[in-house]
């Protein structure tokens, strides 16, 4: 498999109205277009005829039309010229679907299984999308380390003169990594500790899987009493789907979920949905200036200075590489009896 053989999300449904739009998945233009009866299509955003860009063009009852000789395509990507009316051609198509609010595109043909939302119990408090300039390994690093979370994050993370105090463990599969982290939390103003339910002496815990069919982290944010283990009110979910342009442009998608413990329709998540959208987009904002700023985006780590956070760094590129590229093992597939930091083994599900 490679690339464009995985079901990646390449736009918010609410981004898609009465005109095409155009994207870019791993190097190739494609054009999204939603017919009159709401069917979605995906083809190569280029006319067979002369080259014109097809999401230039506009929707026509079931049918794209291109704006320079007004051919038009059909969902399959069958076309026809209105001046020669025997002539036909044909436009690449892919595979779409429209699901979580999201549209999502792969090649024709492959086969590959739709990534699993495990979110019985949660309610979707938003959908995010953003852009970094830096390619999708460097993009990767940066969502699954936790040591830029003094310096770089306002609300989830560890404060800096206690980063040594956080545990790490890794426990990699062949096809996944997972990272377990548990330490002191940052400072949370009194309002978002009353409304989250954080104890004064709750620690924060900070859990994600990543899989790489296609590449994304599902994360489990909470606070935790370290001797009772009793826990927030309230728990975060996010399913953060990386999605490169090109090399050297990354999407990125965010799927957010809450389990409230309080009472009322979806645990009061819907009066405080704005409050909790507001404070990821920030967060990943953050992320997104951080990898911009980048003076080395070279994707490879050799000649880094690497600490006890990044083993996952070459987990992640083995993967990477073997399970979405399609390309030869790196060798570097982790142990996944290895227990770093003395955490105790996880549950994997």
């Amino acid at each position: 498999m490679g690339c464009l053989d995985h079901w990646q999300p390449v736009l918010l449904a609410r981004n898609l109205g009465k005109k095409p739009v155009a994207v870019r998945l791993c190097g190739k233009d494609v054009v999204l277009f939603r017919t009159r009866s709401g069917k979605v299509a995906a083809l190569e955003d280029i006319c067979p005829h002369r080259r014109m860009r097809l999401s230039l063009g506009s929707v026509v009852g079931e049918r794209l039309r291109c704006m320079y000789h007004g051919w038009t395509f059909d969902c399959e990507g069958a076309g026809e010229s209105p001046a020669s009316p025997k002539l036909y051609t044909c436009a690449q198509k892919y595979d779409v679907l429209e699901k979580h609010h999201a549209i999502w595109v792969k090649s024709v043909g492959s086969t590959p299984e739709f990534p699993a939302f495990e979110i019985d119990g949660y309610h979707n408090v938003c959908n995010l999308q953003h852009r970094a300039q830096a390619p999708l390994e460097l993009v990767v690093d940066n969502f699954c380390e936790i040591e830029h979370t003094p310096t770089t994050h306002a609300f989830f993370g560890y404060p800096l003169e206690r980063m040594h105090e956080v545990e790490v463990g890794f426990y990699p599969t062949d096809r996944t990594v997972r990272v377990v982290n548990r330490g002191p939390r940052k400072h949370v103003s009194w309002f978002l500790r009353a409304v989250l339910g954080i104890g004064g002496n709750h620690q924060f815990r900070d859990e994600w899987t990543t899989h790489f069919s296609p590449v994304y982290s599902v994360y489990d944010h909470w606070w935790q009493d370290p001797d009772s283990g009793a826990e927030s009110r309230v728990r975060f979910r996010l399913y953060i789907f990386f999605v490169p342009r090109d090399d050297e442009e990354t999407t990125i998608f965010t799927f957010a979920y809450t389990k409230s413990r309080y009472w009322g329709p979806a645990g009061g998540a819907r009066l405080l949905g704005w409050l909790m959208r507001r404070k990821l987009d920030y967060e990943i904002r953050l992320d997104v200036g951080i990898l911009n700023g980048l003076a080395d985006k070279n994707p490879h780590v050799e000649g880094m200075k690497l600490s006890r956070f990044d083993r996952v760094l070459g987990l992640n590129r083995d993967r990477i590489n073997r399970i979405y590229r399609g390309f030869a093992s790196m060798g570097v597939t982790g142990d996944i009896s290895e227990v770093d930091a003395g955490m105790p083994r996880p549950k994997i599900s």
